[in-house]
Order: structure tokens, then sequence, then C-alpha cells
């Protein structure tokens, strides 16, 4: 990158967004970098790295804050995220020590910042895509491979599905496991200008789902669909199934949860929003005990792995016709005897 030509350090205070050269001093959590082609490279002592400046919210490991100085500090996520840690899980290890050495920038006055590198505003089609939105119970309930395998049926369905993850910590593994599925485009967050969304002003994680899913739109796509990281409770996410203008890009919703409770609350939550959940997936499709306390109580298909790439599940979830491909899975549709559609509509809550 050519405008990575000075150092900034001193009494600076690092900005979220902000690129810093620093060195690994202590190995933990996180022992491999991911380079910018997808691969991850195994990190030793004294390796000198740029990284981001973000803060970080992951229930599963790490919740973590930009610092107010440039004086050691952690690498709190593979994808190159630089954050003081204040509490972690008792499921990680310690984060990996790192030592700013500067932040880069090329005049030397102003350090570099992925937010100018922001994809600009575009004009989507009209009408358009319509948007299949995946929210889960936390991290780790199966969004992003529920959204993986949906890719996979639309494409067998003769579709083009586009993708894009609204809010989160920025991983590359995200980006290429939807590329290598087969979808027409893949754009994140990283994208709209932020190394992680997390105490992201609100307005503005309203005004990233709209740029990117325009973005996506714009690139052809016939389908978007979307991921929110995390869970219903997590700041960001709350914030955007309040919002107006997140309802107005809703189709559908399909919920991932790890077991019956979770499925139970989320979906209940969300139709207390007025919000269309038209199916539930993820974790939970592991138990069959679990699915059908989830089913009986829901009313809801309950998608696993197989029934997701299905090209005919996959396209009615989007209520899109099956262009090509033929139906490999048969899904029972129907709970305590009344039939249930896959069509994609609001709910009345």
């Amino acid at each position: 990158m050519p405008a990575l030509r000075r150092l900034i350090s001193g009494a600076v205070r690092p900005r979220a967004g902000d690129l810093v050269l620093a060195r690994v001093d202590r190995l933990g959590n996180h022992r491999r970098l991911e380079l910018t082609d997808g691969r991850r490279a195994s990190l030793y002592l004294g390796d000198e790295i740029v990284v981001v400046y973000a803060n970080r919210y992951a229930s599963d490991q790490f919740e973590s804050y930009v610092p107010y100085d440039l004086g050691p500090t952690e690498l709190v996520a593979s994808g190159g995220i630089a954050s003081a840690v204040k509490t972690k899980s008792a499921d990680v290890r310690t984060a990996t020590s790192i030592t700013p050495l500067g932040l880069l920038s090329e005049d030397g006055v102003w350090p570099l910042n992925v937010s100018d590198y922001a994809l600009g505003p575009v004009t989507p089609p009209s009408p358009r895509p319509r948007n299949l939105v995946v929210l889960g119970t936390a991290m780790n309930s199966g969004k992003t491979t529920t959204i993986n395998r949906l890719v996979r049926g639309l494409v067998a369905a003769g579709h083009r599905p586009g993708v894009t993850k609204v809010t989160g910590t920025g991983s590359g593994g995200d980006y290429w496991v939807m590329l290598d599925a087969g979808a027409h485009a893949m754009l994140d967050f990283t994208d709209a200008g932020h190394g992680s969304t997390f105490l992201a002003d609100l307005a503005e994680v309203e005004s990233t789902m709209a740029l990117l899913t325009d973005h996506i739109a714009a690139s052809g796509a016939g389908s978007i669909l979307v991921e929110v990281a995390d869970g219903l409770l997590q700041r960001e996410t709350a914030h955007l199934l309040d919002s107006e203008s997140f309802r107005e890009r809703v189709d559908g919703i399909v919920f991932a949860a790890a077991d019956s409770m979770g499925a139970i609350a989320g979906v209940s939550r969300l139709r207390s929003l007025g919000l269309p959940v038209v199916a539930i997936a993820g974790r939970i499709t592991r138990s069959p005990l679990a699915t059908e306390e989830a089913s009986r109580v829901c009313g809801l298909p309950i998608l696993n792995l197989a029934e997701l790439e299905d090209p005919e599940v996959a396209s009615s979830l989007l209520g899109l016709e099956l262009q090509s491909g033929r139906s490999n899975v048969v899904v029972d549709l129907t709970r305590a005897g009344q039939p249930l559609t896959l069509g994609v509509e609001r709910g009345s809550g």
C-alpha cells in the first residue's frame, strides 16, 4: 500500500479504525493472523504486524476497547484487531500481547483509518432484490453456516445470491467462505469503514446496512442474505431490530439458535416486534429432541444443513421461483396438523 510511508508515535490517542504497526511480545489465544489473501500466518515473538484498533464484543472470547494511548495492548481477533481486554470468557486463553510501534500515516500528521477506504453511496436497482436476514441467539449459534448453506441452495436453484454481514468484528473467514459457496458478491462492515461495529454510532450502524445492501443489489445479485452478528441482546443488533430502516429492508428472518429455549425466546422476541420470522436453523438441529421441543412451541420449520442447501427450500424462503435444479430433500412443513408456509410475509406480532 503506497500510503504507508510514516509512523506517528508518542503521546497519541488512537481512534477506532486507526491502522497500527505493532510488535508481538507474548503469544496467547490468537497465534495466527489473517492475511489479505485469506491465509492465516503463524505468529512468532518479535514479529511486526499491521493491525487495526477497534472495540470487540465477543461473548465466547473477549470484551475489549480501544485504549487511550499507544502503550502495550492485546491482539483480540485473528482478523487483526488491537484492543485492551476488559473481560474474557473462561473458555479461551489470555490474549496475545502486542506493543504498538506507531500509527500508520501517509503524511506523518493524520493516521490512516479503515474509514478512509469505505465504499461510497450507490444507487440500487428498483425494485430491490428480496432480503433474508439471519439473526441468532449469540455468537456461534450457526448464523454464518446457515447463510453459507442457503447460498449453496440458491445457486443450485439458478439464482445469484449476494451476501453481506452488517455488524460484528472483522474476519476474512466470513468473506471467503461465502465466495467459496458461490455467492455472486460478498461485502461486510469493513467495506463500510469499520474494523468492528461495537460501540459505533447507532445511526451509522443503520446506514452501514443500507450502504452494503445497496452495493450488493447494484452488483447484480438477485437476492441478498444479510447476517447480523451476535445475539438479539447485543447493543447494535437490538438497535437495528427497533429501527424503521431495518424493517424496510427485511423480507424474512431465519433465526439461528443453539437450543430449544433460545429458539423459543428469540422467536417470541422477534414476533413481539412484528418482524417476519419464517424459519429456525442453527446448532439446535444437531439435537432431534431440542428440535422437536422448539417446533412444538414455535410452529415454524426448523431446517437442518441439508434442508437449507436444498434448492426448493432455499428459494421458498426468499419467495423465489425455482430456476433450475430439483429438490432432493423432503421437508415436513406441518406442525400439529396445521400447514405452514415458507413464503415470506411480515408477521403481525
